[in-house]
């Protein structure tokens, strides 16, 4: 959808992904705008077109000239991150057959009556392209229509830049201040605050828990959340940050015990915040979705699982994680290692550069 400085977990891949291959290759890289004008710009030496944008549409940025940019583009190698309609119709029509390697997201899950007339657009566009890569095995396995491609797919875990959650003195101080602040335990959500996230969950679970969550994030939900939390009389548990700063993020993470991830849905196909959490040896509750949160966090390796909606077993995971600081010490140890094993920006990088190369010969 967008880039960088915008906040989001593809946001944040692809600017990971762009900051190795900046230097590499030839690299320009075609996004939404947040509205009606075209800006080109350099960011961190990276060509950015960000395309006018007319709205909204099904969570979708409508960008009437993508076409005229992809049709226009000299590139060897088109790569498209899915679903985006407006991307793989452009690709489709491309009168010079180019190569077109196809980062898939995840499943198009709510909007099933626009699935009727997108769905044979998509099913031909995959069809077409070179080389699919996901980022973990389980959304292959939980994809009715990425097993029909499993020939061309390959799994390339995302990855992150773990020099960015080194404790700056900034960091250290904010730390020390989030701390006195809000009180401990302290736990953590970070995420758009949106239907598929489960955040409700979470702070009916928070009846049961004497903690404080920090809530960090803005999205469609944020009233309906804010009102829950005053209808369960939970103000001074559940506190709402909106959108922070990345230093002071960074302490957030730092300064919690936990990170909870409740989401409820399979359009949570990765959550690249539980990265974030282990990069700062803190262990994950999340839930045990079909996607590639549950392969991300090994469940009583690197946190806890749980099952989506279940209240009583959310409330229940954070009791015992609270009750045991060995036991949080240990996953988030483990947690770090596995980033450091599976998941940082050169292995990424590497496995997306492999790629390029195998297409092209």
């Amino acid at each position: 959808k967008y880039y960088h400085p915008y906040k989001g977990g593809i946001e944040t891949f692809l600017y990971n992904l762009c900051t190795y291959l900046r230097g590499k290759v030839e690299l320009k890289v075609l996004v939404s705008n947040t509205h009606f004008n075209t800006v080109i710009e350099d960011v961190d030496d990276v060509r950015i077109i960000r395309a006018a944008c007319a709205g909204i549409f099904l969570s979708t940025p409508v960008c009437p000239s993508f076409p005229k940019h992809i049709y226009s583009s000299d590139a060897d190698i088109i790569h498209i991150h899915s679903p985006n309609p407006i991307a793989e119709i452009s690709s489709l029509i491309l009168r010079e057959k180019k190569k077109v390697v196809v980062s898939y997201h995840s499943d198009i899950i709510r909007q099933r009556k626009t699935g009727f007339f997108y769905s044979p657009i998509h099913k031909r566009f995959l069809q077409s392209a070179d080389k699919i890569i996901v980022a973990t095995p389980n959304h292959i396995k939980s994809s009715p229509l990425l097993t029909m491609f499993g020939e061309k797919c390959k799994v390339v875990p995302y990855g992150i830049d773990l020099n960015r959650f080194e404790i700056t003195p900034y960091i250290s101080h904010a730390i020390s201040e989030i701390k006195k602040k809000y009180k401990e335990p302290i736990l953590l959500f970070v995420g758009r605050l949106v239907y598929y996230k489960g955040v409700e969950y979470l702070i009916q679970a928070m009846r049961e828990i004497d903690a404080r969550l920090l809530i960090v994030g803005s999205g469609p939900e944020e009233t309906m959340l804010k009102n829950l939390v005053s209808h369960f009389g939970l103000s001074d548990r559940c506190i709402f940050l909106g959108e922070v700063l990345d230093e002071y993020l960074i302490s957030l993470y730092h300064a919690s015990d936990i990170l909870i991830l409740p989401s409820v849905e399979k359009a949570e196909a990765f959550g690249i915040v539980q990265l974030e959490a282990f990069a700062c040896k803190k262990p994950v509750i999340s839930t045990n979705l079909s996607s590639g949160v549950s392969y991300v966090n090994k469940d009583g390796e690197t946190g806890i699982a749980v099952e989506p909606r279940n209240t009583a077993a959310l409330s229940g995971a954070i009791r015992k994680l609270l009750s045991n600081s060995d036991e949080r010490r240990r996953m988030g140890e483990n947690g770090r290692r596995r980033v450091e094993d599976e998941f940082t920006v050169s292995k990424m990088g590497e496995g997306y550069m492999r790629v390029y190369e195998e297409i092209m010969r």
